[in-house]
């Protein structure tokens, strides 16, 4: 009967120790995808989706272009890179020696970022944050978003790199409108997959869905001009 007692007490123990691991494996796992998962409950929707190599090759190409009556490029440029996903563009501005920051708002996809930016050797060129940029859509939305709700000021850079949605654009424009306005700063924008709906590029690099549109934004004149 003792046996039969110990043996009986030895299965609750190994159940007890499977239903803990089991239990801590769906506790990880949950906040693991949590943040990934959050998005499609936003009202402004912005799934991750990495850049590819050819939309990188037309994001730098942007970057570098230069009309004649434009000053030349130089390492003093800093460059933004909105919804910054797992670093990718940012890492590839860094290499060509501008200083270069990416706000995303999946924590685990900024710390993702700031290990390959350490990895590849460019973390003194590249800073990652969690950070929104819409107050007002991304206050508590977010599993981690009451801790940062840190709005960016546009105004700060010289190239702007944003891989929106269609409903997104518009907000971008507001956005960068009342930023560079408010500081009198002139900008340059680089859109990816989508335009924007109002204002008129300047030049396209690219094709389908690795198209990139050049934007540059004038405050005095308080709209985006394509030839100035």
């Amino acid at each position: 009967m003792s046996e039969v007692i110990e043996q009986s007490n030895r299965n609750h123990r190994i159940l007890a120790i499977m239903a803990g691991v089991f239990g801590g494996l769906a506790i990880g796992f949950t906040a693991l995808t949590i943040p990934f998962i959050t998005p499609a409950f936003r009202r402004i929707v912005l799934p991750f989706v990495p850049a590819t190599n050819t939309q990188i090759e037309n994001v730098l190409k942007a970057i570098e272009y230069r009309r004649p009556f434009e000053s030349p490029l130089t390492k003093e440029l800093k460059i933004i890179d909105l919804g910054s996903g797992d670093g990718r563009v940012v890492i590839a501005c860094a290499k060509q020696g501008w200083k270069s920051f990416g706000v995303e708002l999946n924590l685990w996809l900024v710390l993702y970022s700031k290990f390959r930016a350490f990895r590849e050797n460019v973390r003194q060129l590249t800073s990652f944050q969690q950070k929104n940029l819409f107050k007002q859509f991304f206050q508590t939305t977010s599993f981690y978003g009451h801790f940062f709700r840190l709005k960016i000021d546009l105004a700060e850079y010289d190239n702007i790199i944003v891989f929106g949605v269609d409903n997104l654009m518009p907000l971008i424009e507001d956005k960068i409108r009342k930023d560079c306005d408010r500081s009198r700063k002139q900008m340059k924008l680089i859109a990816c997959r989508f335009p924007l709906p109002n204002w008129k590029s300047y030049m396209t690099f690219g094709s389908g869905v690795d198209q990139v549109w050049l934007y540059n934004y004038y405050p005095s004149y308080h709209k985006s001009y394509s030839t100035l």
